[in-house]
């Protein structure tokens, strides 16, 4: 019997391909799924010629199911990343080892059949896992809210009808002709505009809403804007997390909630403990918040960059990309989608010197040069779904530079792609931060950031307590009545309203 399940292992090593885990440590009473629990979790990217492989499913469980008798875990959770649409992408397996033996998923050589690579990610205790609150299952659509203080301004440019029939029609002719995006640009170009004048909104705002070149002076507290901004737009906010019941969110139309990860979260915990819930709460509110959204009438689905413990890796976000892909694709192409992007990713690339104290460089099997391959396919993973994002005719990507200093070079995931579609793909937008008071860059950027938004000191959703800021966060401060009346805060970050 232990000769028969040796050569199973064996055999089924060959299709693995490279796999590498060590196991540190465990605890009688933990099991998958609570909040002290301490687990492997395995990360194996599937090959992209194996990736719609009707006989991949069957092939991987009797891989998995070959490998347990050797070291049987007490607990595990499989879960694919995967898309209807575009195949099976990778899996995923949290393992809690039983008492009395390790489990182990050993390393074999490169190159496998079905799988380019496997990688303990950690084996830690794990973070707090969070849940829902109340708010999060009963989500009613955003009311319209009128800003107080406004007056309608004539400003309306009215469409030219040629009298010329046949010029008329090829230009209609032409128009159908053209990509989606383009063809909704030349219709809202001779659409009749409503704007609305306002006062009593911070730089950020007014900045956003101006056409290039107009200075602080020039604004004089107050703004323009679209009536129906946003109106028939889907914007997907791919963050940390979300307080949707804050003053500022609670009127945003938010149609769905996307979640990655084999355990979304276990009960018990309320929205704002979720990892980064403030930083994805100021996004959602530059896009269409009750008082700073320049987009109030926008539609927009949340989607959380963590799994359900608030944790961040290559496996949450290959899996929201691919969600959202499928969300956007069954939408069809002549509905708008914006991806809105500012929470980036570090990942080592080759060149970088090798950092052992953080052990990011060389995790995993490494290639000849001592890169790890677990970062390599990773990057080769996000790349790919990202592109088959981009290319969907009605999708804009917009992503956040960086809050680095202004000497750093963009160096983070996905904004260094912007290189790559540069001159190719106009749809794909990186975004920098500038001091809109002396018009100087705040952050790091390229020759390939081609669009600026205000930054040093823009509002954003902040706590209150007994109209008293808490101190949540040391770079948000504030002192101003509006902001009191608003639950709002000054931030030194990006405006990265879209």
């Amino acid at each position: 019997m232990v000769l028969l399940l040796l050569l199973s292992f064996l055999q089924y090593q060959i299709i693995l391909g490279d796999v590498r885990a060590e196991q540190r440590s465990f605890h009688e009473d933990l099991k998958v799924g609570t909040t002290d629990q301490i687990t492997d979790k395995y990360l194996c990217f599937i090959k992209k010629t194996q990736r719609e492989n009707p006989h991949l499913d069957r092939k991987i469980r009797e891989l998995i199911g070959a490998m347990i008798p050797l070291a049987a875990p007490r607990d595990s959770t499989f879960h694919w990343i995967e898309s209807p649409n575009l195949g099976k992408w990778a899996f995923t397996m949290e393992v809690v080892p039983a008492s009395s033996r390790l489990y182990r998923m050993e390393q074999s050589t490169i190159g496998g059949m079905l799988i380019s690579n496997c990688n303990r990610i950690k084996s830690d205790l794990r973070t707090i896992r969070a849940g829902y609150d109340g708010t999060w299952g009963h989500i009613e659509p955003g009311k319209s809210y009128e800003r107080s203080g406004e007056e309608r301004l004539a400003f309306v440019k009215k469409p030219k009808l040629s009298s010329d029939y046949k010029a008329f029609f090829l230009k209609l002719l032409g128009l159908l002709k053209m990509p989606f995006s383009d063809y909704t640009s030349r219709i809202l170009a001779t659409a009749p505009l409503e704007v609305r004048k306002t006062s009593g909104l911070q730089v950020d705002l007014q900045v956003l809403s101006q056409p290039p070149g107009t200075t602080a002076d020039d604004v004089g507290n107050k703004f323009w804007n679209f009536k129906y901004a946003g109106r028939g737009q889907i914007v997907y906010a791919l963050d940390g997390g979300f307080h949707i019941s804050h003053k500022e969110t609670r009127t945003i139309n938010i149609e769905k909630m996307i979640f990655p990860g084999a355990l979304p979260a276990d009960d018990g915990f309320t929205a704002a403990t979720l990892t980064d819930v403030d930083h994805g709460t100021a996004i959602t509110a530059k896009i269409a918040g009750r008082t700073i959204g320049i987009a109030t009438n926008a539609t927009l689905v949340l989607g959380r960059v963590t799994d359900g413990s608030g944790v961040c890796d290559y496996s949450t976000l290959l899996e929201l990309y691919l969600k959202v892909y499928d969300d956007i694709l069954a939408r069809g192409p002549k509905q708008n989608c914006i991806v809105s992007l500012s929470y980036l990713t570090f990942i080592p690339k080759p060149e970088d010197p090798i950092d052992t104290t953080k052990n990011l460089y060389h995790v995993g099997v490494q290639d000849e040069s001592g890169y790890s391959w677990y970062h390599r396919l990773a990057k080769e993973a996000l790349d790919d779904v990202i592109d088959y994002i981009i290319n969907l005719p009605n999708t804009f990507f917009v992503v956040a530079s960086g809050n680095d200093a202004v000497d750093v070079p963009v160096n983070a995931h996905p904004a260094t792609l912007g290189a790559v579609y540069a001159g190719v793909n106009p749809r794909f937008i990186v975004v920098g931060g500038y001091s809109p008071n002396v018009g100087v860059n705040l952050f790091q950027t390229a020759p390939y950031v081609s669009v600026m938004a205000p930054a040093g000191s823009i509002n954003v959703p902040t706590r209150w307590i007994d109209k008293r800021l808490e101190d949540w966060d040391s770079y948000v401060w504030t002192k101003t009545l509006f902001h009191r009346k608003h639950e709002l805060g000054f931030s030194i970050g990006t405006s990265y309203g879209r």
